[in-house]
């Protein structure tokens, strides 16, 4: 059945706002979060609905008649911030471009045109219309499946459509009943007030009942009823009989405002709505484009109809194209040509693509080597020579990937000078996409040629436009000197991966699965019966309704969106003395993670050669930290006993140890060196220990009097300060009250009053030039430090504040592998000493037994002396077969 889509613009434009982070903006600096998030539903809506027909509607500024009779609707609405309004105009202009007409009328909100839509048009004939919108005030608008409404449940991905059978299924009214419903409920986000004291629950009942506000009323007005001369029959009581007259005209006015508007009179061309005979494709894509919104692009194909897709033909590697000297090389003598040519260049642009090695100057000579043609031994050998030589400059993007495809062909590529992937994350590492085609589209605003050859061209052009920038910006060192040399070891450590023990995964997953069953068994014991503990509605009635249903215990307890008592961890906290049954919640809570996230896919993930690979991020945290992903090895618990057990899997192989040099506090170390904190900074140079000093002035005691629980919540602000962390943060992490938080941290700030003054200053400074940079010259762009919204403002602060340390501290951990990595090469053979994995501020090898008490002090002493700071960095060193069992040196590791 043809479908016509009416949309409910301003609803959908405020769920794609909120859901997406503001972080997402265009190179002119426009804000697109909720453009991105309006055109994703957009699309995704015509991909699985197929629309023919399509109309979109909009509210315009100013009163409506519903507050011309009630002046206090909507009232209690915050007004949208200006980052929303200023992505409404694109909204619509990229409308407009899909073939989509908008309608507006002063004085009327959208759902009244939609009502008024849906009414001019339901008497069509086999046309089913479907209502797109963001919220669900337009149910009421329901009519079998011939109305139906198609709304987002949560993001901007989880759609749902209700026709009459889901509207039943979940109030138990008719769609038509949802007024009336209102009438009684209210609505608490329009401010429509209903009858005090009827909430969801009896107003669906007394609706189910007496089937219509009319009905309910002519049943309580009733001479009987009034006298009570007549049993009074539930669901009514007395009491509730008395809140129904005493407001009886604000239920039917609630119920006069709930109700959409069906007959707004305005201009409508249905044929205007066949949305695909109006829609400019080169437009369409050219504002996208323009808004930096690139995946957008790729999914426009996903609403092509049939005749619209291009087949792609196969690439022959057999033709030439005689523009700029680029050539697809077929046999080995070409080959052998090509590379002679490239032997003699100073500097060459390099890049990996679907069985392709390209090669070339990006001007004059670019040549495509098939892979197979460089199987062959001797031009194997003669390729290797030019990879591996230094003194040939080489270019590219993305060349970790690259280094990959060089190892699994035993190739050591040397001598990379540039990588636009690197420089264009180093330039703005706020940006998401960081692909050869954005990158190019972004900074050079025109369409990179998709031809594979043409790569070479296009990074050769690229790194022409990036390298002012990184000159300008003073950012040649942090390229060239840590991250450069970064993405080589990185995809070395990668390559080779670590050993992991199967046996010792499946034992720990039956043992997982022991212990979660005992303890499934105990918490239905203290319940009362068995519920479903990951659950978060079944978990809060057991923990909070009042018994028989539940435990009725009580505390101060956040609640969540929809007015529920949230169960989250840091709410289960507050809990964990009430009851006996809230610390095996936790445990079952720490385990269930623990099996689905690590312990049932580890096994998967392990590789033929008995190792797991992790891939390493380079460009994924805009502090400069490394991220790692497919697995994450980052994240794996640490703290707890089956945290501890898991990383027992991870092991050596036979005849080598596993070390693992840790950083001390580094972050702080840095603090004390950025802010020159007087305290902070005689504490690390006497070797005291930091969160004893900080819990000894912050308490008012001597070091000797601190307790554990004072150093906890010492080391809480410690950190917590650095990170942003406010007088709520630290009650929710310390148990104090608010006064004591505040007092807490005021007091901090006087004892270290260099911290203070570093946080202050580097507030101001970013607030006046935009971003902030770590000791090395690693800059952050904080956008919306000058935004309208206070709370993106600070949040921005936060982040102003924390990136030059955390960054610092990236950037110095990042430096040392490059040491290290080249120390290893210089000085032993590739399988002497590993390096497997950067966890934070830790660095795990894998090194032959023997050669571990002369490796270690090597190692240790570079990470030490990264750089000179005013107070002096340490680590910490551990040796064993695994990564848990891991002890000091002073014990004989081969008998460890």
């Amino acid at each position: 059945m043809p479908k016509l889509v009416l949309i409910d613009g301003n609803a959908l434009v405020h769920r794609a706002f909120h859901a997406l982070p503001p972080t997402l903006n265009s190179p002119q600096g426009v804000p697109t979060n909720a453009i991105y998030g309006f055109v994703s539903v957009l699309i995704k809506m015509i991909k699985d609905l197929k629309p023919e027909y399509i109309a979109a509607t909009f509210d315009l500024a100013g009163p409506t008649f519903r507050h011309e009779e009630f002046a206090d609707y909507k009232i209690h609405r915050v007004k949208a911030p200006d980052e929303l309004y200023l992505q409404m105009p694109y909204i619509k202009e990229i409308l407009a471009l899909f073939g989509i007409p908008i309608f507006e009328k002063a004085g009327f909100e959208a759902d009244d045109l939609i009502g008024s839509l849906a009414e001019n048009t339901r008497v069509k004939e086999n046309l089913q219309i479907v209502i797109m919108t963001g919220d669900l005030d337009t149910l009421q608008l329901i009519e079998d499946d011939k109305v139906v409404v198609w709304t987002l449940r949560k993001g901007v991905s989880d759609t749902f459509m209700y026709n009459e059978k889901e509207v039943k299924k979940r109030y138990g009214l008719k769609p038509a009943q949802l007024l009336d419903f209102k009438g009684l409920k209210g609505d608490p986000s329009d401010n429509i007030p209903g009858v005090p004291g009827i909430g969801e629950k009896t107003a669906a009942v007394l609706i189910q009942k007496f089937r219509t506000l009319e009905k309910l009323y002519q049943e309580i007005t009733k001479p009987d009823k009034q006298a009570k001369k007549t049993k009074i029959k539930p669901p009514l009581t007395a009491k509730l009989i008395e809140k129904l007259l005493d407001n009886k005209d604000q239920a039917f006015f609630s119920k006069k405002l709930a109700t959409i508007i069906r007959d707004v009179e305005f201009d409508f061309d249905f044929d205007k709505t066949e949305w695909r005979k109006h829609t400019e494709r080169e437009k369409l894509e050219k504002a996208l484009k323009d808004l930096a919104l690139f995946s957008l692009v790729k999914r426009l194909a996903d609403i092509d109809e049939p005749s619209d897709k291009l087949k792609p033909g196969p690439v022959s590697l057999f033709e030439t194209d005689q523009t700029g000297g680029s050539k697809l090389l077929a046999t080995e003598k070409e080959a052998g040509d090509a590379l002679k040519a490239i032997r003699h260049k100073d500097e060459i642009v390099l890049d990996v693509q679907n069985g392709l090695v390209l090669l070339g100057d990006g001007k004059e000579e670019i040549f495509g080597f098939p892979e197979t043609v460089l199987d062959d031994g001797e031009m194997s050998g003669r390729f290797k020579e030019i990879l591996e030589d230094k003194k040939i400059k080489k270019i590219g993007h993305d060349i970790k990937m690259i280094c990959h495809w060089a190892l699994e062909r035993r190739i050591r590529i040397r001598g990379f000078s540039f990588d636009t992937k690197l420089a264009a994350y180093l330039i703005n590492s706020e940006r998401r996409d960081f692909s050869l085609e954005r990158i190019y589209y972004s900074e050079l605003n025109s369409d990179m040629d998709p031809e594979p050859l043409k790569r070479i061209a296009a990074i050769a052009e690229l790194k022409r436009k990036l390298q002012p920038k990184i000159e300008k910006f003073e950012l040649d060192q942090v390229l060239k000197g840590i991250e450069l040399p970064l993405s080589p070891i990185l995809a070395a450590m990668e390559h080779i991966g670590i050993k992991v023990n199967r046996e010792a995964l499946a034992e720990l997953s039956k043992a997982v699965n022991k212990e979660l069953e005992t303890l499934e068994e105990e918490i239905a014991k203290l319940a009362g019966g068995k519920f479903n503990i990951s659950s978060p509605k079944q978990l809060s009635v057991v923990l909070f309704d009042p018994p028989p249903a539940g435990l009725g215990l009580k505390a101060k307890i956040r609640k969540t969106g929809k007015g529920a008592l949230s169960t989250a961890v840091g709410e289960l906290e507050k809990l964990v003395d009430a009851h006996p049954i809230v610390a095996l919640i936790m445990k079952h809570r720490e385990l269930q993670k623990l099996k689905t996230t690590y312990i049932e896919p580890f096994p998967g993930l392990i590789k033929k050669d008995g190792r797991m690979h992790t891939t390493y991020n380079q460009t994924g945290a805009a502090t400069g930290r490394l991220s790692s992903q497919d697995p994450n090895l980052q994240n794996i618990p640490v703290r707890t006993e089956m945290g501890q057990k898991f990383r027992e899997a991870f092991i050596a192989e036979k005849g080598y140890a596993l070390l693992s040099i840790d950083y001390n506090q580094l972050e702080l170390r840095i603090a004390a060196h950025i802010s020159g904190d007087k305290k902070m900074t005689e504490t690390f140079k006497k070797r005291e220990d930091i969160h004893t000093r900080t819990a000894a002035e912050i308490f008012d005691v001597k070091p000797d009097d601190v307790t554990p629980n004072m150093r906890r919540d010492a080391k809480a602000l410690n950190f917590g300060v650095l990170y942003g962390m406010g007088v709520l943060g630290f009650q929710r992490t310390s148990g104090v009250s608010r006064d004591q938080a505040r007092e807490f941290i005021q007091r901090y700030m006087r004892e270290f009053s260099g911290v203070a003054e570093y946080i202050e200053k580097t507030r101001k400074l970013a607030h006046r030039q935009g971003y902030v940079a770590t000791i090395f010259g690693r800059w952050r762009l904080v956008p919306e430090i000058n935004s309208s919204m206070p709370q993106m403002v600070s949040q921005a602060e936060r982040i102003a504040v924390n990136s030059p340390i955390q960054g610092t501290a990236a950037d110095m951990i990042k430096i040392a592998m490059n040491r290290i990595g080249d120390f290893i090469e210089e000085n032993y053979g590739p399988d002497d000493v590993r390096m497997l994995l950067q966890v934070h501020d830790e660095l795990l090898f894998e090194i032959k037994t023997d050669l571990i008490k002369k490796v270690e002090p090597q190692l240790r002493e570079m990470m030490e002396n990264v750089i000179d700071l005013n107070v002096p960095i340490t680590a910490d060193s551990k040796v064993g077969k695994n990564w848990s069992e891991m002890r000091s040196l002073s014990a004989d590791v081969s008998e460890q």
